[in-house]
């Protein structure tokens, strides 16, 4: 735990910020001496950046525009040649519309949500549903999978973000029912290069990029970048985020490449709860209905009402390394083993419910609410905090190997690919405090909150070490029938296994050993599909696909567990409770590019989600109850378009309807089976982006503006669907001087309208605001 004084935030940023901004112009005066002394003297290969994107279709980064070291799927085919729907966003498009972090990727994208919840956690959603794998640098983050949301960092040495929606895992293995968010970063290059970015924004943010790329001899080339942000928050809840990225290659010889990367970064954050919303109707003493369910108390501000407690934090930190060997065997096949480790530390302490006073008496309150039939009293602006806290330790390791080449049979062309997964992943979390002191027990006004009401000590009652286990086998085919018709075969075999055992603890010390439990889950995952070229750059494709998701969930006293029939599971000696998630995609698609002129993606799907996990509720004893009660269908189309007329003007948009609903759902005495029908939580029908630039196309003074908008409609924080958030319409605007291709002045304005809406809330019942109006000016160099 950490103290925060007023006195020593504003000591912080009078005083270390300016050594910090400092420390960052000193860097960027020394990286541009190296870069400008090396760009006179260095034979620099030149790419074409007008080149179709094309990706290596192989296991973790995916990469635009040229053949890079690593990617998601197997082959070295263009995207436009591809049965999938993929949105990219490239880094040049990131550093335009100031996005740090992939919180605010839905300003330029269609068909994800990514939320902020419990502080700093955040969940995915693509295509409306979950199970969204996030890679980064090549390694799986597995904390996602765990608790459904997890922390991510700011952007460092990002070269593009690519988002590949629905089941995917014969792509990229287990888990991958929504799809997958891949973060690709700038690779080494022999031409000298160096940029920096130094921003200030509102609420005392600011922001330091830095990077530079080059040789350090004929046969080593490096990358290095570095992103620091300082921000006292919206709802004053402080951040700061350092990260750092290096990466190097090394040819020996025409034959092999070698590659290393690390990614290193510290995050602290005080922690945001939310707005309470109440949880049923509410009336007065007359029994006129005064709130309703989901209602937020009038009065409130959402902007300065922040209820965290001056202890509550979330520090995360990570370090994980890439390395990568390529062995050329001739110009038809090649070797690649890639090979990964990553190391995160977590602690987490957040005021994470809240409760109102309440008592069966009338008197003392002057409000009530129904608790069936019976009235209780409730105190509707006096709150106590409900504190959680964990800590974690996380290590993975993971190595790929594969073959792949190209060969003909019977006159006809295979891209084939052949290979190898396997990873190991280690979790130890201290969690289920003991709490005692004054922060616990003491009420407060809604409005009038207590950041310090007095100490608060913790005590873990549990130890969980996890132990994952993955193998698979792979087999990607690209074959080219003829000059129209092309077919892509992948197919993998999955065999998971989960070790998990549960400590009783004093604190830090272990006082009973608890079981181990095994859940072993094994599957064969495919995609197939067929592509006709019906005119040059133009494409139709269908495919089908699935995939598997390993149930986590291990048999606990505190829960009652309920099967798809609505009876209550006793869970067995293993441990296992429930089957794994299994997912279906049907979609049909259109690549098309008319002269750069026009590129359009469209697609259209039907995903159907079966043995699903949901939180029902709470029994009359107050134990929380869990079934796999049911199926999930979502359907909808999505298209993205980019439109550049004349050189002076370019339009991109996107919108995506999405009908995210529970199929069949099983009665149980918890959770009726009225739910059928209902919208899956987070999962908005409608979403959409848009932009227009303006530039005049001078190369000396280039003047940019643009005008920008995203959308979603109403969506919903419950699958019972009584919590809601409202439509909301937030418009951005960016405008930029650069003088000469080296220096770069710009303006952000985002959310211009200063909209108050959100898009999450913590334990379906906290309203989590999104930030309202925000500046930030920039200043950029690059060489």
């Amino acid at each position: 735990m950490h103290k925060r004084t007023h006195e020593s935030f504003v000591y912080y940023m009078n005083n270390v910020m300016r050594k910090k901004i400092f420390l960052c112009l000193f860097f960027s005066t020394c990286l541009f001496a190296f870069v400008h002394g090396q760009t006179d003297s260095e034979n620099n290969l030149k790419f074409d950046e007008e080149k179709d994107t094309v990706i290596h279709l192989e296991e973790h980064v995916v990469v635009g525009r040229h053949i890079r070291k690593t990617s998601l799927l197997k082959l070295p085919v263009a995207l436009s040649e591809m049965p999938l729907t993929m949105s990219v966003v490239e880094g040049r498009v990131l550093s335009d519309l100031n996005i740090t972090d992939l919180l605010n990727i839905n300003k330029t994208t269609t068909g994800i949500r990514v939320m902020n919840n419990y502080g700093g956690f955040h969940m995915f959603r693509t295509r409306g549903l979950n199970g969204v794998v996030l890679l980064s640098n090549g390694i799986r983050d597995e904390r996602s999978e765990f608790y459904s949301c997890a922390p991510t960092s700011s952007f460092v040495g990002v070269n593009r973000i690519e988002v590949l929606k629905g089941p995917s895992s014969a792509m990229i293995g287990h888990s991958a029912i929504g799809g997958i968010i891949n973060i690709i970063y700038n690779q080494p290059s022999a031409t000298a290069s160096m940029d920096a970015r130094l921003a200030f924004g509102s609420w005392n943010t600011y922001t330091a990029q830095l990077g530079a790329s080059g040789s350090l001899s004929s046969k080593v080339n490096f990358r290095i970048d570095y992103t620091g942000i300082q921000s006292d928050g919206w709802r004053k809840n402080d951040k700061k985020s350092h990260n750092i990225y290096l990466a190097l290659d090394f040819r020996p010889n025409i034959r092999n490449k070698f590659s290393f990367s690390a990614i290193a970064y510290d995050n602290r954050v005080h922690t945001d709860p939310g707005i309470p919303r109440f949880f049923n109707d509410i009336y007065d003493e007359s029994g006129k209905k005064i709130y309703s369910i989901g209602d937020i108390p009038e009065g409130v501000d959402l902007k300065k009402t922040n209820l965290t407690y001056v202890d509550d934090h979330l520090n995360d930190k990570h370090l994980s390394t890439t390395n990568i060997w390529e062995h050329t065997f001739s110009d038809q096949w090649k070797l690649r083993n890639i090979f990964g480790l990553s190391y995160n530390t977590l602690s987490y302490l957040q005021s994470e419910e809240f409760s109102h006073l309440t008592s069966k008496t009338s008197g003392r309150y002057k409000h009530y609410y129904l608790n069936g039939k019976e009235k209780r009293y409730i105190s509707i602006d006096s709150i106590i905090r409900e504190p959680f806290h964990f800590d974690y330790d996380n290590y993975y390791i993971g190595n790929q190997i594969e073959i792949q080449g190209s060969l003909d049979t019977w006159g006809i062309n295979h891209l084939v690919s052949f290979g190898h997964d396997f990873s190991y992943m280690y979790l130890q979390r201290w969690q289920g405090s003991n709490f005692s002191g004054p922060a616990t027990t003491t009420a407060m006004s809604i409005y009038h909150p207590i950041a310090n009401p007095g100490y608060l000590e913790a005590k873990f009652t549990n130890r969980v070490n996890v132990k994952e286990y993955y193998h698979s086998l792979s087999l990607f085919d690209q074959v080219a029938l003829n000059k129209r018709w092309s077919v892509m075969l992948a197919l993998r075999y999955n065999l998971f296994r989960r070790k998990v055992k549960n400590n009783k603890t004093n604190h830090r010390t272990v006082t009973e050993e608890g079981m181990e439990y095994i859940l072993p889950d094994n599957a064969l995952t495919y995609k197939f599909g067929l592509i006709y070229e019906f005119a040059a750059n133009n494409r139709i494709y269908a495919s089908v696909s699935n995939s598997f998701r390993p149930i986590r969930t291990i048999g606990d006293k505190s829960y009652i567990y309920v099967d798809n029939k609505g009876n209550i599971i006793e869970p067995g000696s293993t441990g296992k409770i429930y089957a794994p998630e299994r997912g279906m995609q049907y979609e049909i698609g259109l690549h098309s590019k008319i002269n750069d002129v026009f590129l359009l993606e469209l697609s259209a799907f039907h995903i159907r989600k079966t043995n699903i996990v949901q939180k029902l509720g709470k029994n009359t004893e107050g134990k929380s109850v869990i079934g796999q009660v049911g199926t999930v269908n979502s359907d909808g189309f999505e298209t993205e378009v980019t439109y550049s007329p004349v050189t002076y003007l370019s339009l991109r948009g996107g919108y995506a309807f999405t009908t995210s609903r529970v199929g069949e759902y099983s009665s149980t005495s918890i959770s009726k089976s009225e739910m059928k029908g209902n919208y899956l939580p987070y999962s908005p029908v409608h979403t959409a982006f848009g932009w227009i630039f303006f530039n005049n196309n001078s190369i000396k003074h280039l003047f940019r503006l643009g005008i920008g908008f995203d959308y979603s409609s109403k969506s919903y924080a419950d699958l019972a669907n009584e919590m809601w958030f409202n439509p909301a319409f937030v418009g951005n605007i960016m405008v930029s001087y650069r003088y000469n291709k080296n220096w770069t002045l710009q303006l952000n304005i985002d959310n211009i309208f200063d909209k108050r809406y959100a898009k999450a809330a913590e334990n379906t019942i906290q309203w989590l605001p999104e930030p309202g109006r925000n500046i930030t000016l920039s200043a950029i160099f690059h060489l």
